[in-house]
């Protein structure tokens, strides 16, 4: 088995390989837009062009024979290498069929070249995708074919785009001319890629089993009934997509009238929402597992022909809305099979002969699509039919039919067991939690970022996204290299409401050597399960100031008076000056009183303004008046002074007409409260002080409190004994307009309690 180093060099190698691989199918992969072309230049039809297709199918059987020599083989890396350079010079030589062959010839030599290069294929099939099993770690395979598949179809957009530019820029007399440009390019470029595959490490086979090479152990696979059923399933599946698949170059090309180019553009849609696709669905996979994926994706696929149904010359829009929705269903079942496969391989050598058998019987089975489709164009080929209005020829109506067939694998499904896969029901309501787009985008950019700042802002918006699959990938950013995505991944971490986000949060925190104990311990919090309590109550003694302000927050977003009982009981045991203000802060939020004498009480105790401000707004919030003050203190001056100045003159009215107030008492407040709103206008805070004192007596003693509400009362009576302790604490001059913001919404706060008694 390979090392950590080594198979991360070998997966890499992989991921080169195949995009190079993929720009090279664009050049003279058989079923591409070129080769499709260069076929009908040479005088095949579509039929001819199905039966190459079932050609590629038709010659899987070589892999077995590959499987049986496989194990003998010494230097397995330079059999797959050799075989592939045949591959890609028997592919090239295409382009020399006009020059060495009489017309008469052109599509024979076209199969016998054709089918050359396929040997070559299939010879190195087992043994590389042996290769590659080995390498790839077992927990990483629907991430590695996610990674694959995007450089592989990135490559593929972009050389698409272009070979489709060149060939157009050719008028159709000298079509000759580019087709022979782009085929000595593309064996070129195909042979280019064998340089990353010389540089990826063979593993050396750890075998379980003595390796059975005669043939019967070739028949061995298909006495595993899971195997069995998964090579009927896909292999049905594959079957299903050949009946109509080889046959919508053609459509575009011949039916359709689109130019190379502009295919090439619809190619790009189909590749670019592939490219997203495969990574939402890589970590739907690795996560539930392949069949729940498969299910609920494969019946839209099934029907996805009836949008090329009604395409004409005319108008052709419905071409790029298929294959944007071919991108998104298909991207997601080509993760899903893999890790499918891979997990029903044994271990040791007798991989190649499962994973041999499985294409062989996979590719035995698809090659009957291609044929049903060539037999089904030639017998229709003069048929059409007319349906309220509209005209349907025949490769229309195949694509219909094909709808049919393509329920059957959907059904045979269900015989597969996957052991990691949960139910379809399951995966759609943890997909469709929360925010899907939002988790989905952020995902993606969190994959493909490497600057530590934008991955740590998606790695927020993943927990701010709601949606359950978000956590693993957070969990596994808690590791991350930069303090940044991990400290945003604790805290996105307290937004996901998530039982395994706690137990991770919960380790995070009492890790000692955690630069982010601080971030989980308020996430923590955030989450508010009970199971997060006690690791919060151990840390409100941490050495760490900082954790034991994040404990502190954290217990206070956990909901239950027994924590706040406890945080009393802690904030009243001894005064820590680095915590009080954040204790008082909390605690006011919860609404406890409790703790009005003691922030005024230490208000002196602090030189910051910002500390000083933070405490009054807690004292306010403590009395019932919410965010009042921090709200008027955040007004720009003009606007402040006349918010401040109306509930001065609204607190006056409502002192002056109370009937709860004696009536003698009433004539004075309304002298008082006057003189308090001059004050104001001329800043004069020391006599403000001394009024809103004087205004707080009048109303404890002439208050009428018999038959009231004593909740009520104790409120009102709490608001008089602030202002008293305001008025006492020792830098209240230092304030401000802090003083007079306090002052006011203290008197807003008194009149507000009477008018609410006195309306009961």
């Amino acid at each position: 088995m390979l090392g950590r180093g080594q198979a991360t060099r070998g997966m890499r190698s992989f991921i080169a390989a195949s995009g190079i691989w993929g720009a090279w199918h664009q050049f003279v992969g058989i079923g591409s837009t070129v080769f499709t072309g260069y076929a009908l230049f040479l005088g095949a039809d579509e039929s001819f062009i199905a039966v190459m297709i079932s050609l590629t199918y038709l010659l899987a059987p070589v892999q077995l024979a590959s499987s049986l020599v496989g194990t003998r083989i010494k230097r397995k890396k330079r059999f797959v290498i050799s075989a592939g350079i045949g591959e890609m010079l028997f592919r090239g030589s295409l382009i020399l069929i006009p020059f060495a062959f009489a017309e008469s010839s052109y599509l024979g030599a076209m199969i016998g070249l054709v089918a050359a290069s396929l040997l070559f294929a299939y010879l190195l099939s087992p043994i590389y995708n042996t290769w590659m099993v080995n390498t790839i770690p077992e927990d990483y395979r629907a991430r590695f074919t996610s990674q694959q598949t995007i450089v592989r179809t990135l490559a593929a957009t972009l050389m698409g785009f272009v070979v489709g530019q060149f060939v157009d820029y050719f008028p159709e007399p000298n079509r000759q001319e580019a087709f022979i440009y782009v085929f000595a390019i593309g064996t070129a470029v195909g042979l280019l890629g064998f340089l990353p595959i010389s540089r990826a490490p063979y593993p050396q086979e750890t075998e379980t089993d003595e390796p059975q090479t005669d043939l019967r152990s070739l028949l061995e696979p298909l006495r595993n009934r899971n195997f069995r059923w998964a090579t009927v399933f896909f292999g049905s599946w594959t079957l299903a997509l050949g009946i109509s698949g080889p046959l919508y170059a053609v459509f575009m090309l011949e039916h359709l009238k689109i130019s190379y180019t502009l295919i090439s553009l619809y190619n790009a849609i189909f590749m670019v929402t592939s490219i997203v696709g495969y990574r939402g669905w890589a970590v739907l996979v690795d996560r539930f597992g392949s069949k729940p994926v498969l299910q609920m994706l494969m019946l839209p696929a099934a029907l996805l022909p009836l949008l090329w149904v009604f395409n004409t010359k005319e108008s052709h829009y419905l071409v790029p809305v298929a294959l944007f929705l071919g991108g998104v269903l298909f991207s997601g079942i080509e993760v899903s099979i893999d890790p499918l496969r891979y997990g029903l391989l044994p271990r040791g050598e007798k991989r190649i002969v499962y994973l041999a058998s499985w294409s062989t019987f996979v590719s035995l089975l698809g090659a009957l699509g291609p044929l049903i489709g060539s037999i089904l164009s030639s017998y229709l080929r003069d048929v059409q039919v007319d349906v309220g209005g509209m005209s349907f020829a025949h490769l229309q109506i195949i694509f219909a039919l094909s709808v049919c067939v393509r329920l059957l694998p959907f059904l045979l499904l269900r015989l597969v067991t996957d052991t990691k896969a949960v139910s379809t029901r399951h995966v759609l309501s943890q997909m469709f939690q929360g925010n899907l787009l939002s988790y989905a985008y952020n995902a993606t950019i969190f994959g493909l970022a490497t600057a530590a700042e934008r991955r740590a802002r998606a790695a927020y918006a993943l927990g701010r996204s709601g949606n359950p699959l978000a956590i693993d990938q957070l969990i596994q950013a808690l590791s991350d290299a930069s303090p940044k995505v991990r400290g945003s991944a604790a805290r996105a971490l307290g937004e996901t409401g998530s039982s395994l986000a706690t137990h991770r949060l919960i380790r995070e925190l009492m890790d000692g050597e955690s630069d982010i104990r601080s971030e989980a311990a308020e996430a923590l919090g955030r989450l508010g399960h009970s199971e997060g309590i006690d690791p919060l109550i151990d840390a409100l003694e941490d050495e760490d100031p900082k954790v034991r302000i994040s404990a502190i927050r954290g217990l206070a977003g956990i909901k239950g008076e027994e924590v706040r009982e406890l945080l009393f009981w802690h904030f009243s045991e001894n005064f820590d000056s680095r915590t009080f203000p954040t204790q008082i802060d909390v605690l006011s939020a919860l609404g406890d009183s409790r703790v009005i004498k003691p922030a005024l009480g230490h208000l002196g105790n602090y030189r910051s303004p910002a500390i000083q401000l933070q405490l009054l707004n807690s004292v306010c919030r403590a009395l019932g008046a919410r965010e009042s003050f921090y709200r008027l203190l955040s007004h720009e001056e003009i606007r402040r002074n006349e918010e401040l100045s109306r509930l001065l003159c609204w607190t006056s009215s409502i002192f002056s007409d109370s009937a709860l107030i004696d009536s003698g008492v009433r004539e004075k407040l309304r002298q008082l409260m006057l003189r308090v709103i001059q004050e104001f206008e001329r800043a004069d805070s020391e006599d403000m002080v001394a009024s809103v004192l004087e205004i707080s007596s009048l109303i404890r003693d002439g208050l009428t409190t018999s038959r009231l509400s004593p909740v009520k009362v104790l409120s009102l009576f709490l608001v008089i004994l602030a202002i008293g302790d305001f008025a006492q604490s020792l830098n209240k001059s230092e304030l401000d307009i802090a003083q007079d913001i306090f002052l006011t919404v203290c008197l807003h706060r008194l009149a507000t309690l009477v008018r609410e008694m006195e309306e009961r």
